[in-house]
């Protein structure tokens, strides 16, 4: 009996870990776009009919944009361009008319106005 009680007991534990794992850093797209993560912080990339927006979230927080700077650096067909985002509502930064094209390899780059820590990730556009 007791070792029975000591397998439930295990089981119960190693289930209440694994939710636990599961519930941190929201991996779903929040605003139908794709989503990256860099470590604790997701980035959710969303092309629309007026432009591209990027919403950033850190630690299952959402970065208030207008305390960071943002960039998009878009590559394809051998040309590189770097796009500023402007910082919207919340954890949205935007770039109003730019179109991305499928292939395009898209580098995010965010910097932190206080501290200047940088945070990044990459997107392939398909």
């Amino acid at each position: 009996m007791k070792k029975t009680l000591a397998l439930l007991l295990g089981f119960a534990t190693l289930g209440c870990l694994a939710t636990t794992v599961d519930a941190h850093g929201l991996t779903k797209p929040q605003h139908g776009g794709v989503v990256q993560m860099n470590g604790e912080t997701l980035f959710e990339l969303v092309r629309g009919p007026t432009g591209v927006s990027l919403y950033v979230v850190d630690e299952d927080e959402p970065v208030a944009a207008s305390n960071m700077t943002a960039k998009l650096s878009v590559s394809g067909k051998g040309q590189k361009v770097d796009v500023p985002l402007a910082p919207g509502k919340g954890n949205q930064f935007f770039a109003k008319g730019l179109k991305l094209a499928p292939g395009s390899n898209v580098g995010v780059q965010i910097v932190d106005k206080a501290s200047g820590a940088r945070y990044g990730t990459t997107f392939i556009i398909k």
